[in-house]
């Protein structure tokens, strides 16, 4: 090939990025000590910029090893520049020179505890591009550390997404994420642990939150129960039940004793926290026998990991929670009979099936005078009807409470026969 033979465009237009770049580079490298109308900022600048200052003024860092660094950043700019997307650097070059920059002050700060000397040390010792890729490590293994609490989560950010953000990130906040994932990647190793113990295999409890699993296996000890399994919502209504019935067995406490004595050091205050928070939070709503037991299901039930039931299980849960509900209903399902219940619930009158004439006018002057609720019901049908019916019934509630606000509140109809007129279209008036 001849020597004179001119470079080919894609050439050409690589030199001129890197030109580019490198003149970025050399504006952004220059130590500050050239700088003197910068130095007021001193205390803002990335902990590169400042290792490098101090070891040139301790002479830590030579001279020489400044062009190096000055030579391998723009390689280093032109690969972050296309690794996220683009095949032209103009648009990007910025950025690039930001992430490689800060890149290497994660490196340098986490790695020398902010000491300066260590810090410098580190980058006369140590090449450019191989301090950036120290900190692009650091970023993908907290990436690959868990997010949250749950085991197995269902979407993930992608790594170049989370580079993308956490490459312009200070160290602060590394260092919080970091802590926060190792606490969430230790609460995963200590629920693993009960659910072996407990026959759990992990594929069962994907996305779940793992902390109910610890919560669920300390309530099982505590009760006494010596079964190696997770409970289903019929056997965990069971459980309440008999605690609400008897009290908590002698033999609980000392089987607690013992699987303490079993488990690792790095799990034990995990696992106290959320006994502490069962017997302080969930014993006291359990054994207030006041408090209705298919009610406490419903507040607890989200706190504890259950195994799937089959559909004999699904029936005597349902019998257990719904207990009230018959007990409210008469068994009756019709929309008036549910209506009449829910517009005694909106107007705080003792729950009826049915009213008479005169019931149903006091009703209407007590809406009129106290308000006329549509939160009550709500929470009525959440904690006492059958789960597969909530939908339906509060879907049937929504639709006719703005049309019986209208009517039942209606100032201009004194005599009430508009409002007792629509009662009866809608609920059952004797």
């Amino acid at each position: 090939m001849s020597a004179n033979r001119q470079e080919a465009p894609a050439d050409q237009r690589k030199n001129r990025r890197c030109r580019a770049a490198s003149a970025m580079a050399s504006d952004r490298l220059q130590p500050m000590s050239d700088r003197p109308q910068q130095i007021v900022v001193f205390d803002q600048r990335p902990f590169f910029e400042q290792v490098l200052v101090h070891g040139l003024q301790n002479r830590i860092i030579a001279q020489e090893r400044v062009t190096d660094i000055l030579n391998d950043a723009p390689k280093g700019m032109v690969q972050i520049a296309e690794y996220f997307g683009s095949q032209y650097l103009r648009p990007n070059i910025e950025a690039a020179r930001e992430r490689i920059v800060n890149l290497v002050s994660l490196f340098l700060e986490e790695n020398s505890a902010g000491d300066l000397d260590k810090a410098a040390r580190s980058l006369r010792d140590h090449t450019f591009l191989s301090l950036s890729r120290g900190g692009s490590e650091m970023l993908k293994s907290l990436w690959a550390m868990p997010e949250d609490e749950s085991f197995g989560m269902l979407v993930r950010q992608s790594q170049k997404e989370f580079l993308a953000e956490w490459s312009l990130r200070n160290l602060a906040d590394y260092r919080q994420a970091l802590e926060q994932r190792r606490a969430y990647q230790l609460t995963i190793s200590a629920a693993l642990w009960f659910a072996e113990r407990l026959g759990v295999p992990e594929s069962s409890i994907s996305t779940v939150a793992v902390e109910s699993i610890i919560r669920t296996a300390m309530l099982l000890y505590l009760s006494g129960s010596m079964a190696a399994s997770i409970p289903n919502a019929a056997e965990f209504a069971d459980i309440l039940a008999a605690i609400r019935k008897k009290g908590l067995p002698a033999k609980g406490r000392k089987l607690v004793k013992e699987i303490f004595k079993e488990l690792p050091e790095a799990y034990q205050a995990l696992a106290s926290r959320q006994l502490n928070r069962l017997e302080t939070e969930d014993l006291p709503r359990i054994v207030d026998a006041s408090r209705p037991l298919s009610q406490l299901l419903r507040e607890l039930e989200p706190l504890y990991f259950l195994r799937d039931f089959g559909p004999e299980d699904a029936s005597q849960f349902d019998a257990m929670v719904s207990h009230e509900w018959q007990k409210m209903t008469g068994g009756k399902t019709d929309d008036d009979t549910l209506l009449t219940l829910f517009v005694c619930l909106a107007t705080d009158t003792p729950p009826k099936r049915a009213l008479t004439r005169t019931a149903a006018r006091a009703l209407i002057r007590k809406a009129r005078t106290d308000g006329f609720k549509r939160p009550p019901v709500l929470a009525f049908v959440r904690s006492f009807a059958p789960y597969e019916m909530q939908d339906d019934l509060e879907a049937l509630w929504k639709d006719f409470f703005l049309a019986a606000e209208s009517e039942l509140l209606d100032a201009s109809d004194t005599t009430l026969v508009k409002a007792l007129t629509f009662l009866k279209e809608n609920c059952v008036v004797l």
